[in-house]
């Protein structure tokens, strides 16, 4: 059974709405995205007036706008733009009403099977939900780490070099951040700072390297420091059984660094490890 009227003909006058949404969202991501509306079951569930009044304006224009707005966001970040293209490999984005009880928020975002699904409650409302929402947050992402805390870690790269640089400076030796320790020590961060591990990291970094660098400008100290961890590599460990909060030791021509919880992480600017040496 068609349409009735009224929807058929908002659907028509609003077509060149959706075609600039759809163009909006190639120019952001280079690659052509599609909507896919099953207006049968939409109408059967969306019952309000608003809704069949001006079905066209409300999916084409309104809604389709807003998640075209929300993937230019977001693909302005050039790792979360190669995220997004990948985990939808049908290039398509497929609106679903969702009238499950259970189902609380106005809207949602899912990858599934390969596709962009945008679920919304029956009554529809918040529309501009979907232009803030942050995709980085639910595509999938390989390895260990989550796509924000790889776009983190990235973005504090600088900060990491900065505090090493410090160091070769005054030690006359290359330093590094053995980042493989990172990937181990992420699972154990409690789940709200996983996400801020690059910001939370660079930090513990500088307050180290700070410390390192004041007490190396004792010329036998530094010497001793040299003696100690020739391969300038800075691993992080986790260890939930230590007494303190963040304990040094230099192990095998490299320093560890290990912490039983992100807490107190300034401790490491004072950490007396001239002890150990």
């Amino acid at each position: 059974m068609p349409l009735p009227l009224v929807a058929r003909k908002s659907l028509r006058d609003n077509e060149e709405k959706l075609k600039e949404n759809v163009e909006k969202i190639q120019q952001a991501l280079g690659v052509e995205w599609t909507y896919e509306f099953d207006f049968d079951t939409i109408l059967a569930k969306c019952t309000e007036d608003y809704v069949k009044n001006d079905v066209g304006g409300l999916f084409y224009k309104d809604i389709a706008g807003n998640i075209a707005d929300c993937i230019e966001r977001c693909s302005k970040d050039e790792m979360t733009k190669e995220a997004l293209i990948e985990a939808n490999t049908a290039q398509k984005i497929v609106l679903i009403p969702n009238d499950d009880k259970k189902f609380t928020a106005y809207w949602k975002y899912e990858f599934v099977n390969g596709e962009l699904r945008v679920y919304f409650k029956p009554n529809i409302c918040n529309i501009s939900d979907l232009t803030y929402f942050k995709l980085e947050t639910i595509i999938p992402s390989p390895g260990v780490y989550s796509l924000p805390a790889r776009i983190n870690l990235k973005e504090k790269q600088e900060k990491f070099t900065e505090a090493l640089e410090k160091v070769k400076e005054i030690t006359k030796m290359e330093w590094t951040l053995d980042e493989s320790s990172l990937e181990t020590v992420y699972p154990s961060m409690e789940k709200s700072y996983q996400d801020r591990i690059g910001d939370i990291f660079a930090e513990i970094l500088e307050y180290a390297c700070q410390n390192i660098v004041k007490r190396c400008s004792d010329e036998m100290v530094c010497e001793a420091v040299q003696e100690a961890c020739p391969s300038g590599k800075i691993v992080f460990k986790f260890d939930a059984k230590q007494p303190e909060y963040w304990k040094w030791k230099f192990v095998d021509g490299e320093l560890h660094i290990s912490f039983r919880s992100i807490c107190n992480t300034s401790d490491n600017c004072y950490y007396d490890f001239e002890k150990l040496l």
